[in-house]
């Protein structure tokens, strides 16, 4: 059975959900399952990244509600000539089936990347969801406690799918000199503990908090240094403003957005996770793989991914205390301690998130779909 499935997205601007389907691409071109994207804005930074074998449609949607793009996407749909539309959040979805009521035929697959919201929970966007749910053929999450939460709901009319989200562990992986690679990365020698956040600077990150706690942690541990990377978001400017005006500043290493974050990952004695709302975090992902331990927030996931205090740390990092707490309790265990949770950390990714994983389980949800009457 031959395959041709279109992803609809926003962009294809750094994030994890973009990630992931720049992943599909390369491991799901085959003869039997090709892949087309459609960002229905732009291209975005990881359009790069693609297969070759990918094709990428940019529509060039208008900011707001573009009245022309549901006629746009419909014409452009009927020119791939996809067997399945795959929709990414519930932006993409809206255009979908508006295409939909304008003669488009193509079955819908569905995919949720982030817990809902307070602000998804509210009635519009909940009513919006139990209708155009009715419009796909199946909904997919990528992280259980996600399926959970869409089923407790009951927004879909039909079980909710769970597709986990994976990671290259070939080209994520430890490496032992850590203090060679921060040299060579950031100049900084000598004994000292590195954390790092790594993501787009939108609001449910927190970078603005993490700022606000450095400012304590390191007071409190004056051999901590802060590591972030990524770029672009809403919250860009006003973050990096607030680094330049940090009474820390030069522990705060701000390096952007990087093609390649391998390095960058196998620097640190830890990952932060503190953001308000997470799917299956890629930037986990990534950073076990390369042995490093995530210390993470409560409502990320995380019960899907790390189970505490053996392959991770959760905690719920609602202030600087909690914060505070839980840093100062992980550097105060012993390192063999901490090694194991490194190694620990890694080995749960290659049993469990593997890009294979991931990859077969994809591919047999689109030959299913097929079958679906």
């Amino acid at each position: 059975m031959s395959l041709k499935v279109l992803h609809l997205v926003y962009s294809l601007a750094p994030g994890g959900m973009e990630n992931g389907i720049v992943n599909m691409s390369i491991n799901l071109a085959s003869e039997k399952i090709s892949m087309e994207v459609c960002c229905l804005e732009r291209a975005g930074r990881m359009a790069s990244r693609l297969s070759k074998k990918c094709h990428l449609h940019v529509l060039g949607k208008k900011p707001g509600f573009d009245r022309r793009l549901p006629r746009i996407l419909r014409d452009k749909i009927n020119e791939i000539g996809p067997d399945i539309i795959h929709t990414h959040n519930l932006g993409p979805l809206i255009y979908a089936a508006m295409a939909r009521f304008l003669g488009v035929t193509i079955p819908i697959f569905h995919g949720e990347h982030a817990s809902l919201t307070l602000t998804d929970l509210r009635l519009r966007k909940r009513l919006q969801r139990i209708l155009l749910y009715r419009l796909c053929k199946k909904i997919h999450t990528v992280g259980d406690s996600m399926t959970r939460q869409l089923d407790e709901l009951k927004l879909s009319p039909t079980p909710v799918l769970t597709l986990r989200n994976g990671v290259d562990t070939v080209l994520f992986q430890p490496n032992k000199d850590k203090a060679q690679i921060r040299k060579e990365l950031l100049d900084l020698s000598g004994e000292l503990l590195l954390v790092g956040v790594f993501g787009r600077f939108g609001p449910y990150k927190r970078h603005e908090f993490l700022l606000e706690a450095f400012a304590e942690i390191g007071e409190k541990l004056p051999n901590i240094h802060l590591l972030i990377v990524g770029g672009g978001g809403d919250r860009e400017r006003v973050v990096l403003d607030k680094i330049q005006c940090h009474p820390l500043r030069s522990r705060i290493h701000a390096v952007g957005y990087q093609t390649d974050p391998v390095a960058y990952y196998q620097c640190l004695d830890l990952l932060l996770l503190p953001s308000e709302n997470e799917g299956l975090s890629n930037c986990a992902l990534e950073a076990m793989a390369c042995g490093v331990p995530v210390l993470t927030n409560q409502n990320c996931g995380s019960e899907d991914l790390i189970l505490h205090g053996v392959d991770g740390f959760v905690r719920p990092l609602i202030s600087i205390d909690n914060l505070l707490e839980g840093l100062t309790d992980i550097f105060a265990k012993d390192m063999p301690t901490l090694e194991n949770v490194s190694v620990m950390a890694r080995k749960k990714i290659e049993n469990d998130f593997s890009l294979d994983s991931m990859a077969n389980s994809y591919r047999k949800a689109y030959q299913d779909l097929a079958l679906m009457k």
